[in-house]
C-alpha cells in the first residue's frame, strides 16, 4: 500500500514550525553580529579621532573579525525557507562587506608602522574612513534585511527594497 504523502508524516503545523525555528535562530545570530559590528564601528571611529592606538586597534579588530567569521559559519549552516534564500544570501554578502571594512581599517593601522612614513601622513585615516563606511553601510543594510526576514509571512513577497519598505509602512 502506497502512502498518500510519499511516506513522510505531515506536520500539523506545516511550514510555520520551520519558519519559527529559522526566525529564532536568525534573530539570535544577527543580534550578536550587530553588536560586534557596532563595537567595530566605534573602534574605527576612535582610530579616526586619534583616540585609539593603531596597534591596539589592529589587535581588537582581529578579535572581532574572528568572532564575525564564526558567526558567518553559523549563518551559512542555517536553513532559510526557499523564498528567503536570496535575502539570506544578501545578508551574508553584506557581512562580507563589513569584514572587508575591518581588513581595510587594519591595513590603515599597518601603514602607521612603516619606518619612513611622514608624521603628518593622512593615508591611514583614509583607510579608517573607508573601513568605517563599509562597516556602517553594511550594518544598515543588514538591519533592513533582517527586518524583512524576521517579519516575512508565507505567500508574501520577500523584498528589502525601498518601494517594498514604503508599501509596508503604508499598510502598517
Amino acid at each position: 500500500m502506497r502512502s498518500l504523502f510519499g511516506g513522510r508524516r505531515r506536520s500539523v503545523f506545516g511550514p510555520g514550525k520551520e519558519l519559527g525555528v529559522y526566525r529564532n535562530e536568525l534573530f539570535t545570530v544577527t543580534e550578536r553580529i550587530d553588536g560586534i559590528l557596532a563595537t567595530v564601528a566605534d573602534e574605527i571611529d576612535a582610530l579616526r579621532r586619534r583616540d585609539l592606538d593603531p596597534d591596539e586597534a589592529a589587535e581588537r579588530l582581529g578579535v572581532h573579525e574572528d568572532a564575525l567569521d564564526a558567526e558567518e559559519e553559523t549563518l551559512q549552516g542555517m536553513m532559510a525557507p526557499e523564498e528567503l534564500h536570496g535575502l539570506h544570501m544578501e545578508y551574508e554578502a553584506n557581512l562580507e562587506r563589513a569584514l572587508r571594512g575591518i581588513v581595510t581599517a587594519v591595513r590603515g593601522c599597518s601603514i602607521t608602522r612603516l619606518p619612513h612614513r611622514p608624521p603628518d601622513d593622512e593615508e591611514p585615516f583614509i583607510y579608517y574612513k573607508r573601513g568605517q563606511l563599509n562597516v556602517t553601510h553594511a550594518r544598515l543594510r543588514m538591519a533592513e534585511i533582517v527586518d524583512v526576514l524576521i517579519n516575512w509571512e508565507p505567500g508574501k513577497p520577500a523584498e528589502a527594497t525601498v518601494a517594498a519598505r514604503m508599501e509596508r509602512q503604508r499598510e502598517g
